[in-house]
């Protein structure tokens, strides 16, 4: 490469175009910009890491003292064990303050275990919930108190399970917890997946037999028994975009033209749980347990989707 030398008469301005140059620097490259990690997040599942150099770039600072506020406003109350956590981003997931939840409750401590990614929304709405509803119900049917809750996936950067259209989960924004069960105070496990009992959709997907005729060839009286696919009309109610509400008047429906009993919990353990599930469909904007699908056999989902009138329960 050839360097051209200035002339002496050029000497000064030739050393304040370089040190001008020299003072702005050149550009970072977007290839320099670090990229997010993942790390194994408290409920098993990947997150983002809390890389402030990249998180900084997605998030602003009026984004994150917004957030930071109403963080504030919302737990103030409340006596709940946190950390506030750095902003999350990863593509179109992620908070700009999420909280490290580990327990609420100022009376009757509930530990969550292991501790949960939140949107501090959804940790007051928790925290409220177990205090107005849930204990109470466990000093009724348990004769105890719960002491810690199943956490098993909060946030998680992914779509909806079984949603073709892709949409974005609320396990995504930080919005929502999947509950697998509760330990009262005495010691004794309350597994969602053991103790919640038959389902009405279990029950209708049991196919049925029917009798037809082979063939008009065949001969008088022969015929062939075959059996018709497993059938949830709850499930096709909801291929059809309709709601919680018309899913299950679809399942009642089929049960009483087959003579099925709709099944209800039998132990205090099975009660119990049907009735956490039913009081959180006043609290949250879904609610899913074993009544929705084979997903959801072994846990509660719970999350803050805003619903136009009346909440997604299943």
């Amino acid at each position: 490469m050839t360097v051209s030398v200035p002339r002496p008469s050029h000497c000064l301005a030739w050393g304040l175009t370089i040190a001008i140059l020299l003072s702005l620097g050149a550009p970072a490259s977007a290839a320099e910009a670090p990229k997010p990690e993942l790390l194994g997040s408290t409920s098993g599942e990947p997150r983002a890491a809390p890389n402030t150099a990249q998180l900084h770039d997605d998030w602003t600072a009026a984004d994150i003292a917004v957030e930071k506020t109403e963080c504030v406003v919302l737990l103030r109350d409340l006596d709940v064990d946190i950390t506030y956590l750095p902003p999350i981003k990863q593509g179109v997931c992620g908070l700009a303050q999420p909280v490290e939840l580990r327990g609420f409750g100022s009376h009757s401590h509930v530990k969550v275990d292991p501790p949960a990614m939140l949107d501090c929304k959804m940790v007051a709405q928790l925290a409220r919930w177990f205090a107005s509803t849930v204990q109470p119900l466990a000093a009724t049917w348990l004769k105890s108190q719960i002491s810690s809750i199943h956490n098993v996936a909060s946030y998680y950067c992914r779509s909806r399970i079984g949603d073709f259209s892709k949409r974005l989960s609320e396990h995504a924004k930080a919005n929502a917890i999947d509950i697998s069960g509760f330990t009262t105070s005495t010691g004794a496990t309350i597994a969602v997946g053991q103790s919640w009992g038959p389902t009405l959709r279990g029950l209708l997907a049991t196919p049925v037999p029917k009798v037809v005729i082979t063939s008009p060839a065949a001969l008088p009286g022969a015929t062939a028994t075959v059996r018709t696919p497993p059938t949830d009309p709850g499930l096709q109610a909801a291929q059809g975009g309709k709601g919680s509400a018309a899913i299950r008047e679809a399942r009642l429906a089929e049960a009483a033209k087959r003579g099925i009993v709709p099944p209800k919990p039998s132990t205090p353990e099975g009660i119990f749980l049907h009735a956490v599930h039913d009081t959180a469909c006043n609290v949250f904007g879904t609610v899913l347990g074993p009544e929705a699908n084979d997903d959801h056999n072994e846990h509660f989902h719970l999350d803050m989707a805003p619903r136009p009138s009346s909440s997604y329960c299943e």
